[in-house]
């Protein structure tokens, strides 16, 4: 069962004036220039004779949008330093020279423009709408409990809170959209997969299993605002079986290369009329379920060595009046390797009775690897902005 929206025409604003902000510059501008080559001298394919560095002869209107997402050298936003007076370089601790190139090459290098070494040496991409160096995999440990979880008997005495343990693994894959737009938006697709309560519970026992797919579209800016919108679903298989959809809408303003202030919301786009039985119960009772309207400002910040790192700080409200706080940090601990870990706790509204019934809290754990790229090197346009849906951005309740 559906339900019209209440944000489905804000989310469409939102994402034509995302759509409008590529119509400003002509295609031959916006082909992105390929990175400089960290640590080392540009490998002699990308450097063409008696040419000049690319410079966009757009960038005294927004000089960084032709520079890749963490690159700010002189040479690619002249312009940006003198009214800025930001440093030449933020993010890298070498400065390379980047000779002007073609979109074939860029088109071929794909997602390499990432690995933080050889430039030649990154991988072989099977193109730039499939190129797997744009991918992050993803697997480790989640717990997790959301007001979903509190079910009554048909007697109507309370049930059982279910805090559910388990393992989960995904994967998040970003790309281009060619030829469409000049190459200025940028498309993902994810899945995560959870499996909780192995040994069941007291609610029954049966095991959960959850399906997250993400897909959507967005773009990526150097300094300036920025964002997407993406529709997360949710498969939930467990002493119930519910399919719930939901609109997610970020934007964001980049002060600089490392900060990041923004807002996102959720907004529930179906709800699912569904039955359960819970243990020792003699009869199946019916149950609407549906997923959280959520409104969050954020502050994302880089760290570490080459900002390889990045945390993030969420607060904000819901729709029932609760509030939420989260937190998200992504740690490099090898080359490709790297850790995330997220928390995020949904505070029951003050009138809520019993209020343990409108709590949720979602933790995890997972090691990422970012095959074919340096992890949180992102200078790549196309990498996905947004996580795969988890039980701490889609959370579901009983309506």
């Amino acid at each position: 069962m559906s339900r019209q929206s209440n944000f489905a025409l804000p989310a469409a604003v939102l994402l034509l004036w995302l759509l409008s902000q590529t119509n400003d510059y002509d295609c031959h501008a916006q082909s992105r220039p390929l990175p400089r080559n960290s640590g080392s001298q540009p490998t002699p394919r990308l450097l063409r004779a008696n040419k000049q560095p690319f410079v966009s002869r757009h960038s005294s209107r927004h000089p960084v949008r032709a520079a890749s997402a963490t690159q700010h050298a002189a040479i690619l936003a002249p312009t940006a330093m003198n009214v800025a007076n930001e440093p030449a370089n933020l993010i890298e601790s070498h400065v390379g020279t980047l000779a002007e190139a073609s979109p074939g090459d860029a088109d071929d290098y794909g997602g390499c423009d990432a690995c933080g070494g050889q430039l030649a040496c990154c991988c072989a991409p099977t193109g730039f709408l499939f190129d797997w160096t744009r991918a992050d995999l993803w697997a480790g440990a989640v717990g997790f409990t959301v007001p979903a979880n509190f079910l009554n008997t048909t007697s109507n005495s309370p049930g059982a809170i279910e805090g559910a343990f388990g393992f989960q693994e995904g994967i998040n894959f970003g790309t281009r959209l060619p030829s469409l737009l000049c190459g200025q938006m940028g498309s993902q697709l994810g899945m995560r997969f959870v499996h909780a309560q192995l040994d069941g519970s007291a609610a029954g026992v049966d095991r959960r299993q959850q399906l997250f797919l993400t897909t959507g579209l967005f773009r990526r800016v150097d300094y300036g605002v920025q964002g997407g919108l993406v529709v997360d679903y949710l498969h939930d298989d467990w002493i119930y079986q519910a399919d719930l959809l939901q609109l997610r809408g970020e934007l964001s303003y980049l002060l600089s290369p490392c900060h990041e202030i923004g807002f996102r919301f959720t907004d529930s786009q179906q709800i699912d009329d569904t039955t359960y039985r819970l243990r020792g119960s003699p009869t199946s009772t019916s149950v609407r379920i549906t997923s959280l309207d959520s409104y969050r400002g954020f502050y994302r910040f880089r760290f570490s060595e080459q900002a390889r790192g990045q945390a993030e700080l969420q607060a904000g409200w819901t729709k029932d009046s609760g509030s939420i706080l989260g937190l998200t940090v992504h740690t490099p601990l090898q080359n490709q390797i790297g850790l995330t870990t997220s928390a995020t706790y949904l505070i029951p509204p003050s009138d809520a009775l019993p209020s343990y019934a409108f709590e949720g809290w979602n933790i995890g754990l997972a090691l990422v690897w970012t095959p074919g790229r340096a992890f949180g090197l992102g200078r790549d346009y196309y990498r996905p902005l947004f996580e795969v849906a988890d039980n701490g951005t889609l959370i579901s309740k009983i309506d």
